[in-house]
C-alpha cells in the first residue's frame, strides 16, 4: 500500500476521531469500556507523538513517554502527519516489528488511528466505512505482525478468511507455538466469509461474527477473532 495513501487516511481518521470523540468526552468506548472518549483522545495523542518523536529523530531506541511533548490531541495529529510525509518510509530506525524502517511506524499509524476511529464513532453511535483495502491490511498486519511473539493460547484449528469485497485470503495455522500466516485459498477447520470491514473489524474485537457466513466449527472461528490485544 502507498505510503501516501496511508499517510492520507491517517489524517482524515484521525481528524474524524478527535471531531467524533470531542463531542462527548464522557461517553463509553463499547469496545473498550473502561475508557472513555476522553481517554481515548488521550492515548492517541500519545501515540501519534510518540510515533512522530521516534521517526523524527530516527531513533535506535524506544523512546520514553516522559521524553514525549506536552501536545493536544489535535496538535500531535498535524505533527505525525507532517513528520511522516516528510520522511522516507525507507529510513532504518528501531521499531518493535520485524520491519524496521520508518515504513512499518507509517502502517502502524495509518491501522491504529482507523481502529480507533472506529471507536469513537460507536461510542457516538455514528459509523462511517472501512475501506476494503484497509480492513484487509489490518487483518493482515494484527496476524502477521501485532500478536507476533506475545504469549498467548492459540487455537488447535485451522482458520480461513475469505474477503467477499476483494481478493485478500488468509489461511491462520498455530505452528510450534507462533501464528502462521499465508495468502491462500485452502480449506481449514473453520470459515468467515465477510467483507474487507467486517473482517477488520471481528479480528479487532470490534464486532461479533453475528450475520456472517461461517463454515465448519465455530468455536474455531470465534477462538481466532478473541486473540485481538
Amino acid at each position: 500500500m502507498d505510503p501516501s495513501y496511508r499517510i492520507a487516511r491517517l489524517s482524515q481518521d484521525g481528524q474524524r476521531l478527535i471531531d467524533v470523540a470531542s463531542r462527548d468526552l464522557s461517553a463509553r468506548v463499547p469496545a473498550c469500556p473502561e475508557w472513555s472518549n476522553g481517554d481515548l483522545l488521550s492515548h492517541m495523542g500519545m501515540v501519534w507523538s510518540a510515533v512522530a518523536a521516534q521517526v523524527a529523530q530516527t531513533a535506535a531506541a524506544p523512546i520514553r513517554s516522559k521524553e514525549l511533548p506536552k501536545q493536544s490531541p489535535q496538535e500531535a495529529l498535524t505533527q505525525v502527519v507532517t513528520v511522516l510525509s516528510e520522511a522516507d518510509p525507507k529510513t532504518q530506525l528501531w521499531t518493535w516489528g520485524a520491519d524496521q524502517t520508518v515504513g512499518f511506524y507509517i502502517r502502524r499509524a495509518h491501522l491504529e488511528t482507523a481502529i480507533h476511529r472506529v471507536d469513537a464513532e460507536q461510542a457516538a453511535k455514528d459509523p462511517t466505512p472501512v475501506p476494503a483495502a484497509d480492513g484487509i491490511d489490518g487483518v493482515d498486519e494484527l496476524f502477521a505482525e501485532v500478536l507476533a511473539g506475545r504469549e498467548r493460547t492459540l487455537p488447535s484449528g485451522s482458520l480461513h478468511l475469505h474477503q467477499t469485497d476483494g481478493d485478500g485470503e488468509f489461511m491462520l495455522r498455530a505452528v510450534n507455538g507462533s501464528i502462521s500466516v499465508t495468502h491462500e485459498h485452502a480449506k481449514g477447520d473453520a470459515a468467515i466469509r465477510a467483507s474487507g470491514e467486517e473482517l477488520f473489524l471481528c479480528a479487532w474485537g470490534r464486532r461479533t461474527l453475528d450475520g456472517l457466513q461461517i463454515f465448519g466449527d465455530a468455536e474455531v472461528a470465534a477462538q481466532w477473532m478473541a486473540l485481538s490485544p
